[in-house]
């Protein structure tokens, strides 16, 4: 059984969304690493596929470029036509539930000379894998000299909701030597709308064998569900529960759930929002930590029913409860034991008001203040 607390107001909020420039650069400054200059747009590393860096000073991959240094390819194919299966890829994508048009795509190129002569590939082309990799957006001779080659990228490049590779092909021909890549550089806008929650807190407190989870948005926009994962190592997670969102409101809403199966020691969660497209919005996790042997003694729910008051008595079956009027005064009635659990039936249904209750175990004394409705 999980409880769960939902209180919810309807406002329907304008949602404006707007446009802000990027780039999305691979320096090759002595590593394949990639990054972008906004917050919704993500980047991967380069892959070589096919061939692979190789230095003038051995094991380094990596020479003087154009800016700062260049990556160095060896391994291409040197006779018939291009081999597509050698390629140089980068990978730009939204992130957040965001968009992204792409507008151009620049790199400098030059391949090497050996003192006999030879040289690296002397064409680039360049496709993407909007259509598959089956058609070039540009094709390029190649020199011993950096040169910029620029890619116009038209409609077909706007509004994606996914990830665009991008492969840049060496082609013969080619005597054997290096092609080398200085500052590639992805440009183009990502959507900076409102993302689907505003998550003002989420919590995870230990009750005795149990965590309760808590948390509250301030605005929610085509929200879904909120699932609620468990993990014990921060890899893989579970499912303890899905509640329902709100939709759409710019108003507070609250939100709770118990996990009835925490391990003992330290338990995370994590926060999972499902839009109602099916996009997802992940929040960071936060850890509850289970001490098998601590007690707990806690009134549930509270306020309370006149002729009931539930109890949590984890690790304190020797407690002795009392219940007394708010001058003091001891009322009857009778303990009804479950493992971990108790029911306080009084003798007679009590007045509405509040009660203290007075919970005594080997170790300690408690005393709990209850509202009877």
């Amino acid at each position: 059984m999980r409880f769960v607390y939902l209180f919810c107001w309807l406002l329907l909020p304008l949602t404006t969304w707007a446009q802000a420039t990027f780039s999305a650069v691979w320096p090759f400054d002595g590593n394949p690493g990639g990054s972008a200059s906004h917050p919704n747009v993500g980047t991967g590393g380069a892959d070589f596929v096919g061939v692979a860096p190789s230095g003038v000073t051995a094991g380094s991959g990596y020479v003087a470029g154009q800016n700062g240094q260049a990556v160095n390819l060896i391994n291409w194919s040197q006779t018939g036509g291009c081999n597509f299966g050698e390629y140089v890829q980068v990978t730009v994508q939204p992130l957040n539930g965001q968009r992204i048009t792409l507008t151009g795509l620049t790199f400098y190129v030059n391949h090497s000379v050996s003192a006999m002569g030879n040289t690296g590939p002397q064409a680039v082309r360049v496709r993407s894998s909007l259509d598959g990799f089956s058609n070039d957006l540009s094709q390029q001779g190649v020199s011993s000299s950096f040169q910029q080659v620029s890619v116009g990228l038209g409609g077909s490049f706007a509004n994606q909701t996914g990830p665009v590779t991008f492969r840049i092909y060496g082609c013969p021909p080619n005597g054997g030597g290096a092609l080398r890549l200085d500052d590639l550089i992805v440009n183009g806008s990502v959507t900076t709308a409102p993302l689907p929650v505003t998550l003002l807190y989420f919590t995870a407190k230990p009750d005795g064998d149990r965590v309760q989870l808590a948390w509250a948005t301030t605005q929610e926009i085509n929200a879904g569900q909120f699932r609620v994962e468990h993990s014990l190592d921060l890899a893989e997670y579970k499912t303890v529960g899905d509640i329902a969102a709100k939709g759409t409101t710019d108003e507070r809403q609250y939100y709770g759930l118990t996990d009835l199966n925490p391990q003992p020691g330290i338990n995370y969660y994590r926060l999972k929002q499902v839009d109602r497209d099916g996009s997802t919005q992940v929040f960071k996790p936060v850890a509850a930590t289970i001490r098998a042997s601590e007690p707990v003694m806690t009134v549930y729910p509270n306020p309370t029913d006149a002729d009931r008051i539930h109890l949590r008595l984890w690790n304190a079956d020797d407690a002795r409860v009392r219940l007394l009027t708010i001058t003091g005064q001891s009322v009857g009635g009778q303990l009804q034991r479950t493992p971990g659990e108790a029911d306080f039936r009084p003798v007679y249904p009590l007045p509405a008001g509040f009660y203290w209750l007075e919970i005594t175990t080997n170790n300690q004394r408690r005393t709990l203040t209850v509202l009877v409705r």
